[in-house]
């Protein structure tokens, strides 16, 4: 039997530790749903007294739910699809081509990958506002597309990793260059692509900045935009905002829990590949 030292029992604290950092925020936000705004005030880290879904049917009611998660889920879809089909398909050309053109298209897309969002917003609005694209789901879609930036860099590691044979016998057999790329190509880019998917849906779900810069109109708000929107400037009935914080992360828990294991083999995929 392994002896237990004074070490080991010092590392075990501070990961609990550590471990409590997150895990306390977490216990406080679910708990704090079933408490009265009275309970949440004197009792912050206690049990409710009784477990009842009351606030949650009044946070549906008050951010209307499922016409804002329609909004999010729209938004979210076309962005990442977007991000997929563009990304990898630049990456395709820039991965097989070696010209100095492909070269200096790969230098400009990394120089702006380095250039913050942040200090872009005025000319980015500006840009937005000549082509009458704020306030709409088009404009929003099209600035979160640019993650396919991201995608390409990704993705071209992987295909210039792959083996020139599967594309040269489907060229001998006469398939063009488009048609190799999606039936051939891009089913081999599964791992990486279920990794892309994850982070992206994950990012633009979660978006605030871009949101609130663009968005306008409550009508065409994200889940993420209705909670804030519920944030009062003198008062806030929290009982009423814990439920909405719940209802607008529970979609992406859900998804994570799901595709965790992609997120592990398509990070272990590019380890060996990148």
């Amino acid at each position: 039997m392994k002896k237990y030292r004074l070490s080991t029992f010092v590392s075990e604290i501070i990961m609990l530790g550590i471990c409590a950092v997150f895990v306390i925020p977490i216990y406080y936000l679910v708990v704090s749903t079933f408490k009265s705004q009275a309970q949440i005030i004197d009792s912050p880290l206690g049990l409710p007294t009784a477990v009842n879904f009351d606030n949650y049917l009044r946070a549906l009611e008050g951010i209307d739910f499922f016409k804002h998660f329609f909004n999010s889920l729209l938004i979210t879809v076309v962005s990442v699809v977007l991000i997929i089909v563009f990304g990898s398909m630049a990456a395709y050309t820039i991965a097989r081509k070696t010209s100095r053109f492909t070269k200096i298209l790969r230098a400009y897309f990394l120089v702006g990958f380095m250039v913050p969002l942040q200090t872009t917003m005025l000319p980015l609005f500006l840009i937005m506002k000549s082509f009458d694209l704020i306030n709409t789901y088009q404009g929003l879609i099209f600035l979160h597309s640019n993650g396919a930036v991201f995608a390409l860099f990704l993705y071209t590691g992987f295909i210039r990793a792959m083996p020139r044979d599967l594309e040269e016998a489907a060229f001998v057999d006469g398939a063009g260059v488009f048609r190799t790329f999606w039936q051939i190509i891009f089913p081999l880019l599964r791992p990486v692509t279920a990794t892309l998917v994850i982070f992206n849906t994950i990012w633009i779900w979660n978006d605030f900045l871009l949101s609130y810069l663009f968005l306008s109109s409550t009508d065409k708000a994200t889940l993420t935009m209705q909670v804030y929107n519920g944030v009062g400037q003198y008062f806030t009935d929290w009982s009423i905002m814990m439920p909405m914080l719940v209802l607008a992360m529970l979609p992406m828990v859900i998804f994570y829990l799901f595709m965790q294991r992609h997120i592990v083999s398509g990070l272990t995929a590019g380890s060996l590949k990148g």
